[in-house]
């Protein structure tokens, strides 16, 4: 993600500083370079996380049953260690990044605004607390107010951003649906939570999975579907490491003996560049040494 000085910046000084990252540049985040209508630049504050990230998505006015779900599946990837992304709205954005909050996770909101403003209000202190131990993200630079279309467009960075993403609730008319179509165009793995029949806030995710998007109930659900290790879960029996790996081969097989993971992460923990991970990746792929899972998941063969 963000290189090695600035991400340091960022956590010695949180929500006080604003970086900008732009596209081409080291530390622009791999994820994003390919997705139609890349941004140019991104504006983070706080920490950017290095591990895998699903994002959790749904109607601003939702009901109880939606905030639970959000909050409880943002509570176990959170415990799973993984990233958090939503959009910062209200209803099931807030519930989702709450509970990954709780399980002291990594938290990342894609704002329609400048980072310097807080939209919806009552969210001030939460953007505090996921500056302080995650990141906010925003296209747009300080002083940038809410406007509908960027609330719109800000969708296509949520799903970019994320290795898969979860509809949790999601009306016939709901944003969350526009999320879930770029998920479509960009090849991440979308994922829906069923509601009840016949009420208002489950005929998108009904209609997501009648299309074709995998049914979650759970946490483990979401993990199951994109091959993350749990950490909670991890084997002791790890894949033998063979004996002619190349420099670069060693750096990202131990680091996937550590469980399954993305470009983007993989970059920022060999210290290598995203590209040089995607080279790497195929080499091995092609010896057999590791698989690439749906949402652009890498694991160890075997």
């Amino acid at each position: 993600m963000v290189d090695r000085s600035a991400m340091a910046n960022c956590e010695k000084n949180q929500a006080d500083v604003i970086i900008e990252v732009k596209s081409g540049q080291a530390g622009f985040p791999h994820s994003l370079e390919s997705i139609p209508q890349a941004p140019k630049s991104l504006f983070c504050s706080g920490r950017l996380p290095s591990r895998p990230r699903v994002a959790l998505v749904g109607s601003r006015n939702t009901d109880e049953y939606g905030r639970r779900m959000a909050y409880e599946l943002g509570a176990g990837l959170a415990a799973a260690k993984v990233c958090v992304v939503s959009g910062g709205a209200g209803g099931v954005d807030t519930a989702a990044l709450e509970g990954c909050l709780l399980n002291d996770g990594i938290p990342i909101a894609v704002l329609g605004t400048g980072i310097d403003q807080v939209y919806p209000a009552a969210n001030r202190e939460l953007f505090n607390q996921i500056a302080a131990r995650g990141a906010l993200v925003s296209e747009y630079p300080c002083g940038t107010p809410g406007r509908p279309a960027n609330f719109a467009n800000r969708n296509r960075i949520v799903s970019g951003l994320s290795d898969g993403v979860v509809v949790v609730r999601a009306a016939k008319k709901s944003g969350s649906l526009i999320t879930a179509r770029q998920a479509i165009k960009q090849g991440r793995l979308l994922m829906a939570v069923p509601g009840q029949a016949n009420d208002s806030l489950s005929y998108g995710v009904h209609n997501l999975i009648r299309s074709g998007a995998i049914l979650v109930e759970s946490t483990e659900d979401i993990l199951k579907a994109l091959s993350i290790t749990d950490a909670r879960q991890q084997s002791l029996e790890l894949p033998q490491k063979p004996q002619d790996l190349q420099e670069d081969e060693q750096l990202l097989f131990d680091q996937l003996q550590k469980g399954s993971s993305s470009i983007d992460t993989l970059s920022m923990q060999a210290g290598l560049s995203s590209a040089t991970v995607a080279a790497v990746l195929l080499q091995m792929e092609m010896r057999g040494l590791v698989v690439q899972k749906p949402g652009m998941i890498y694991s160890l063969a075997g």
